[in-house]
C-alpha cells in the first residue's frame, strides 16, 4: 500500500534508481516528488498519517560541474561570422547579438514584439517571463545599433520578388520577412512566421559547426549563460544579475555561471584580514595554560 511506506522502503527505492544509472538530480527530484506526496496527506487531518516517511532522507550529492559557455573570443567569432557568412545577415547578427548582451531566454527572445524595443530609454521590455514576470534589460549602444539596422533596413518582399533581383544578405532587415498580416513579432523567418525554439537551435548549430566553435552540450541556453558569466567577471554583482536574468534567487546563478576558481581565489586575497598574522606569543600563552 503506497501509504504504509517506510523510510527504509524509499530508501530502498532511491537506491534502485542509482542502480539503474539515473543521474543524482533525477534521483533527488524522484525523492522530492515522494517527500511532497506524502506532505499533503500530512497536513490533512482526514487521513491518517502523521509522519512523512521521506521528510529526513537525505538526497544524493550532485557534482558541480562547469557549465558549458562561449569563451569571449568565440562569442566575438560567432558576431563576426554571421556577419560576414550570413544569408540574412541583418537578421541573424541581430538574433544573436540580442542573446550576447541581455542574457534572455530563448522563450523570452521569440516572443519580443517590436515595440518591446525603446531605443529613446534603451531598454528592451521581457514580458510574461518565467514565472510570469515582466523586466526592462538595459540596451547597450552596440545592441540598440544592430536592433535598429534590422528595423529599420526597408528593402520589402514583394517588390523584390516583383523585380526578381538577387537581393544583398546586407539588406535583409526586418520588412523584407514580413508578409501578409503584421503581428509586430520582432524576429521572423523568411517564411513571415514567428521563430521556434527549434527555428533558433538550428540556426544556432548551423552557425557555429560552420564557424569551427561548436562543442558538445553546446546549446542555446549557453548564450544566456555566456552572457552572465561574462558580466559577473567584470565585476558586476550577483544581485543585479539576477534581475537581468529574471532568477528569482540569487543562490541559482551560484551553479549557473561558468566562474573561474581563481577568480574566487583572487576574491579571497582581497579580504581586509587576508595580511593579518596570528600572534604568536598568543599561541604559546594558550598552549602554556593546557
Amino acid at each position: 500500500m503506497l501509504l504504509e511506506l517506510r523510510q527504509q522502503d524509499i530508501r530502498e527505492y532511491k537506491f534502485g534508481l542509482v542502480d539503474k544509472g539515473l543521474a543524482p538530480r533525477t534521483v533527488n527530484r524522484a525523492i522530492s516528488v515522494i517527500r511532497s506526496f506524502y506532505e499533503y496527506f500530512v497536513d490533512h487531518d482526514d487521513y491518517d498519517i502523521t509522519k512523512n516517511p521521506a521528510k529526513n532522507l537525505q538526497g544524493m550529492k550532485v557534482p558541480r560541474t562547469v557549465p558549458i559557455t562561449l569563451g569571449e573570443q568565440q562569442a566575438k567569432t560567432l558576431l563576426d561570422g554571421i556577419m560576414l557568412t550570413g544569408r540574412y545577415a541583418v537578421r541573424d547578427y541581430a538574433i544573436f547579438a540580442t542573446f550576447l548582451y541581455t542574457g534572455l531566454r530563448v522563450s523570452e527572445l521569440i516572443n519580443l514584439k517590436t515595440y518591446d524595443i525603446n531605443f529613446e530609454d534603451s531598454y528592451i521590455h521581457v514580458r510574461d517571463g518565467k514565472g510570469g514576470k515582466d523586466r526592462l534589460i538595459p540596451m547597450i549602444p552596440q545592441l540598440a545599433s544592430a536592433l535598429q539596422l534590422y528595423l529599420q533596413t526597408g528593402v520589402v518582399h514583394d517588390e523584390l520578388a516583383k523585380s526578381q533581383s538577387k537581393i544583398s544578405r546586407y539588406r535583409c532587415g526586418r520588412k523584407y520577412f514580413v508578409q501578409g498580416v503584421d503581428d509586430q513579432m520582432l524576429f521572423l523567418t523568411q517564411f513571415g512566421t514567428p521563430y521556434s525554439r527549434k527555428g533558433i537551435d538550428w540556426l544556432f548549430k548551423g552557425y557555429t559547426q560552420r564557424l569551427g566553435i561548436y562543442k558538445d552540450g553546446l546549446s542555446l541556453h549557453a548564450l544566456r549563460r555566456s552572457c552572465l558569466t561574462f558580466l559577473h567577471k567584470q565585476g558586476v554583482d550577483l544581485f543585479v544579475l539576477k534581475e537581468i536574468s529574471g532568477h528569482a534567487r540569487v543562490q541559482t546563478l551560484e551553479h549557473y555561471l561558468a566562474i573561474d576558481t581563481s577568480k574566487v581565489l583572487d576574491a579571497m586575497r582581497s579580504h581586509p584580514l587576508h595580511n593579518h598574522q596570528i600572534d604568536q606569543g598568543l599561541v604559546e600563552m594558550v598552549r602554556s595554560s593546557r
